[in-house]
């Protein structure tokens, strides 16, 4: 399974916490209360509404999530942007676009459009969002270097990249994650300066926000 990367996307969010790591496809076709209860622990480790805020997301702001999945931050971010914003959600699953698909009619959903990527590039139909935020998954990129660099071309001049990816320095796990060096490195080849952000409310994560340099 590839969500815009070849990829294995985490399940809960660390080890320490009991949770579990396994393929996104399975989180698209879990039933409805696996994801629930899944959703609830994501909710109190990381604190998606304060990430927001550490973001500055805002009604009316044009923003894209990198594999996306069935959707778990997608959503919240709808929310955040309200009916002036719009969120594309991204990824390589047709399976995880359409069941984001399917949430938006049922629940009659009218600001997230879904795109489907590649390995190396989100393909966003716009090259002026506000932000790109990749939550929980650069770990699994196959190309992260090259994606990152493609994504530049759909940020406004002043846009960010967020990532939001578990931090081996808290975890203790340096085999499976990318170090904040790692990311900071790919970032600067690929043309991207860091912003500073603070995660010290997160145990099991880190936040990098880049901006591109132009």
């Amino acid at each position: 399974m590839k969500p815009n990367i070849v990829r294995r996307t985490v399940l809960g969010v660390i080890v320490l916490a009991s949770y579990s790591f396994s393929p996104a496809i399975s989180q698209v076709h879990e039933s409805k209360e696996s994801r629930e209860a899944l959703d609830k622990m994501r909710d109190r480790d990381l604190q998606p509404g304060k990430i927001m805020d550490i973001l500055e997301l805002r009604p009316g702001m044009i923003v894209g999530e990198a594999g996306a999945s069935y959707g778990y931050f997608t959503f919240k971010m709808s929310r955040r942007v309200g009916n002036t914003g719009i969120v594309y959600a991204n990824d390589i699953d047709p399976a995880a676009l359409r069941s984001i698909e399917e949430k938006c009619k049922s629940e009659k959903i009218t600001n997230i459009k879904t795109v489907l990527g590649a390995v190396d590039d989100p393909l966003y139909p716009k090259n002026n969002l506000d932000l790109v935020v990749v939550f929980d998954c650069l770990f699994e990129f196959s190309q992260p270097e090259q994606w990152m660099r493609n994504a530049r071309k759909y940020l406004k001049p002043d846009g960010e990249l967020a990532i939001i990816d578990p931090d081996p320095s808290k975890i203790g796990n340096s085999e499976h994650f990318l170090s904040s060096e790692q990311i900071r490195d790919f970032a600067r080849k690929s043309g991207y300066a860091p912003i500073e952000a603070d995660d010290s409310f997160l145990k099991s994560h880190m936040i990098i926000v880049l901006k591109p340099i132009r």
